[in-house]
């Protein structure tokens, strides 16, 4: 017993990190961003925050110090970004080109012309290896290497946000100005079908994120509301509202995969608010210091940390919430020597029970 309660003591840390931790993003304004869990690096683009805008700059951040490791100037107005799980490259997407980062090299090894402005972007690593646009009136399916056009479609209902389903091969996509999410075969981008939303709450989609072990689609909606959708069988599964207050909307949108969590933007305010994935019931509210915009949002699932970049600086909130055992983490070196004094009373308890248990045998 003794041996386990100090076994236990050495392995828990004496400190932990306090959450919302903040760090600078240089001079520059970060905007949209990335997380390579597996290779744990973080990536980030941004302005210089001032109008009109100058400088443009492209950020690689150590998830582990949360510190920047690379900053590198972009070429154009940066927007949003997309990874390749694969081999960790970076897409990001400028005013009418896709600038290519590549992690082997940790530079930028070209671009890809897509000749509109370009509204989104999505890389689909596990299949086609293609990237997807959304521009104009157009969603597009790029060949990277050749920057040929593999395949289009068509939208009127101004297309914005993507959500890739690699397991089934199907590319959601937002359209803001309609109140539908239109469902493409993604290697071909024909037409599978489309989500409609309901005329009650005046909502159209902006942003997508998927839940690929829940197969959940959200959308953030310009409004107070958050639609959940069954990525399965195309259909809506409720409206939430989970910023009721006037004037409030939802934007940027990410999903934690491994505890079931979805994370929203929500402004004014600089607000991030904790979903329960299942339900849609806020959990609780997250802000971020500046009180400023959150226009993105990233999940770190290894580390289980939510990135949140805002004015001049990137907000990273806890998403595990796992609970501290014996609150050792929290005391620090104080709760190790409350816990030790508690391991020898124990161990002293025990000797003395077997010493008046051997005793007893020994007399009767």
């Amino acid at each position: 017993m003794l041996f386990l309660l100090l076994s236990l003591l050495v392995a828990q840390p004496a400190e932990a990190t306090t959450y919302p931790l903040t760090f600078a993003f240089g001079r520059s304004w970060p905007l949209y961003m990335t997380v390579d869990s597996a290779r744990g690096l973080a990536y980030a683009d941004g302005t210089s925050g001032i109008n009109p805008m100058t400088g443009f700059s492209f950020g690689v951040i150590n998830v582990t110090t949360h510190q920047l490791a690379k900053v590198l100037p972009l070429d154009e107005i940066p927007g949003p970004v997309a990874l390749d799980q694969s081999n960790g490259d970076v897409f990001v997407a400028g005013n009418y080109t896709i600038e290519v980062y590549d992690a082997a090299t940790q530079s930028f090894s070209g671009f890809v012309k897509v000749g509109l402005p370009i509204q989104n972007v999505a890389f689909d690593s596990n299949a086609s290896n293609n990237i997807f646009v959304t521009a104009g009136d157009g969603v597009y399916a790029l060949d990277p290497q050749t920057d040929a056009v593999v395949a289009n479609a068509t939208l009127h209902g101004g297309p914005d946000g993507m959500a890739l389903d690699p397991a089934n091969g199907r590319l959601f996509v937002a359209e803001y100005l309609s109140p539908v999410v239109t469902v493409f075969q993604a290697s071909s981008l024909s037409l599978v079908g489309t989500i409609s939303f309901p005329n009650c709450c005046a909502t159209s989609p902006q942003s997508l994120a998927l839940d690929p072990m829940t197969q959940t689609l959200y959308a953030s909606t310009g409004t107070g509301y958050v639609e959940m959708m069954n990525a399965e069988n195309d259909s809506l599964i409720k409206s939430v509202l989970v910023a009721p207050s006037a004037g409030n909307s939802t934007n940027a949108i990410a999903v934690n995969d491994v505890n079931d969590r979805v994370y929203v933007a929500s402004s004014p305010g600089g607000s991030v608010l904790e979903l329960d994935g299942s339900t849609g019931a806020v959990i609780r509210t997250l802000k971020v210091p500046s009180d400023s915009q959150v226009v993105s949002l990233a999940v770190d699932t290894s580390t289980q940390e939510v990135y949140a970049p805002n004015y001049h600086q990137i907000t990273v909130f806890d998403a595990a919430r796992t609970g501290i055992i014996f609150g050792l983490v929290v005391f620090g070196s104080v709760g190790v020597a409350l816990v030790a004094v508690v391991a020898v009373a124990l161990y002293l308890f025990l000797r003395k029970k077997d010493a008046v248990e051997r005793t007893r045998i020994q007399s009767g």
